[in-house]
C-alpha cells in the first residue's frame, strides 16, 4: 500500500527542493515503497540500473538516463539485479509561480503542473548525451550536499534550467504546449485550480465561477484557452487522480472510492478509470500492491 512521503521541513519551514544520492544493492522487492508527495521528482542514473514503478507503468532508469516522475503519482525504485546509484531531485511545481510573472510564464508553470501521460518521462542516457543536463543535475547534487552559502538560489536556478529542457522537449512533440496566457487568464485560473483543489468532489462550474467572480460561460472558455480541455474533462482527471491515491493508500472499496471522489455511480468510475489507465480499479489496486492480478 502506498503512503503519502509529506512536504520536507527544515526548521519549521518546506523546503521547495529536496537533492539525494541513493544507492540500491539490486535484490528486487516488488514496490515494496510505493510512495506519492507533492514533489515532480527527478531521478538520474549514476551506475548501474533501476526499475522505476510509475502508476500502471514500468521503465528502466540506467546510467546516465533521466526519469520524470510528476507530483502526486505513487512510484517506487526497485532493484532490477544489479547494484545502482542515482540522483533524486524533487522540487514543488509551483516554484515557477509568483505574483510578477507574464502570461508566458503562468503557461510553463500550467503545462508542468496539468498531468499527461503523453509527454515524453524517460530519456535515455543517447538523448541526454550532447546536453547540460548531466551536469546540471551532478551540479545540484553537489550544492546540496557542500551547502555553500547562496546554495537554495543555485538549486532554484538549476532546477529551473532542467525544467526548461523538459517543457522545449514536449513542444516538441506537441507545438501546442506552453500557450501564453493572458495576465487577467492567469490570475483566473490560480484562484480556479485552488478551488478545484479542495473541492473536486462536489463542484459545478457555478462554483468555480462564483469563487472567480465570472459567468460560466466564461469559465467554460478559460479552460478551453488555457489547459485546452473542457471543464468537465478538467475536474474529471483531478477525480481519477484522487480515486487512483486512495487505491493505493486506503482499504475503501472501490465503490466507497468512486462516490468519496464524486462519481455519481461505482460503474461510470469503473469505465473512466480502465478508460484513462488501462485497467480496472480492482486490477491496478491489486497489481500495485504486489497481489496477483
Amino acid at each position: 500500500m502506498a503512503y503519502d512521503e509529506g512536504r520536507v521541513r527544515r526548521d519549521g519551514e518546506v523546503l521547495p527542493i529536496e537533492c539525494l544520492r541513493l544507492r540500491q544493492n539490486g535484490k528486487p522487492r516488488g514496490g515494496g515503497n510505493l510512495h506519492y508527495h507533492d514533489y515532480t521528482e527527478l531521478l538520474f542514473g549514476l551506475c548501474g540500473s533501476a526499475q522505476v514503478l510509475i502508476g500502471n507503468s514500468t521503465s528502466v532508469l540506467e546510467a546516465g538516463g533521466l526519469t520524470v516522475i510528476q507530483a502526486g503519482d505513487a512510484h517506487d525504485v526497485c532493484g532490477n539485479g544489479t547494484p545502482c546509484e542515482y540522483i533524486v531531485v524533487k522540487f514543488l511545481p509551483e516554484l515557477l509561480i509568483s505574483a510578477e510573472q507574464t502570461g508566458a510564464e503562468f503557461g510553463y508553470a500550467l503545462t508542468l503542473m496539468e498531468h499527461s501521460a503523453e509527454r515524453q518521462s524517460v530519456f535515455s542516457p543517447a538523448e541526454l548525451r550532447g546536453t547540460e543536463i548531466p551536469a546540471i543535475l551532478r551540479q545540484m547534487m553537489a550544492e546540496w550536499e557542500e551547502k555553500a552559502f547562496g546554495y537554495e538560489l543555485s538549486l532554484r536556478a538549476d532546477v529551473t534550467r532542467v525544467i526548461l529542457f523538459l517543457l522545449r522537449r514536449w513542444r516538441e512533440a506537441n507545438p501546442q504546449l506552453c500557450a501564453g496566457v493572458a495576465p487577467s487568464d492567469s490570475r483566473l485560473m490560480q484562484t480556479a485550480l485552488a478551488y478545484i483543489g479542495t473541492h473536486y468532489a462536489y463542484i459545478s462550474e457555478r462554483d468555480v465561477a462564483q469563487a472567480c467572480g465570472i459567468s460560466t460561460v466564461a469559465v467554460s472558455r478559460l479552460f478551453a484557452r488555457t489547459v485546452k480541455r473542457s471543464f468537465p474533462e478538467y475536474v474529471r482527471s483531478v477525480r481519477l487522480r484522487e480515486a487512483e491515491r486512495l487505491l493505493l493508500t486506503t482499504d475503501l472499496s472501490v465503490t466507497d472510492i468512486a462516490l468519496q471522489v464524486g462519481f455519481s455511480t461505482s460503474a461510470y468510475f469503473i469505465a473512466r478509470f480502465r478508460e484513462e489507465r488501462g485497467v480496472t480499479p480492482y486490477r491496478f489496486r491489486r497489481t500495485k500492491n504486489g497481489q496477483t492480478p
